[in-house]
């Protein structure tokens, strides 16, 4: 079996769902894999990041300067016509 299956396998059990896998297979696996450990590491810290709102992801201030760009403003109003 690839790692891609077991990494699979452990993105469903972070979120909750059924591996496809036995738990002990999966488990003996992350055990022995270095790379596989890594990965399930970082997809921890990566759940984690998302649920207490940590993730990196645009400032306000960057958004707004974007929709300005895209031409809207923070209310939905369409800036001046063509500079």
């Amino acid at each position: 079996m690839r790692c891609a299956q077991f990494r699979t396998a452990l993105s469903a059990r972070l979120d909750g769902e059924p591996s496809g896998l036995p738990e002990v297979r999966l488990d003996k696996h992350v055990a022995r894999c270095t790379g596989c450990r890594d990965w399930l590491a970082r997809a921890q810290r990566l759940r984690a990041q998302v649920r207490t709102g940590t993730a990196d992801g645009p400032s306000p201030e960057w958004s707004a300067r974007l929709l300005v760009r895209l031409g809207e403003d923070r209310t939905g109003e369409q800036p001046p016509g063509p500079r």
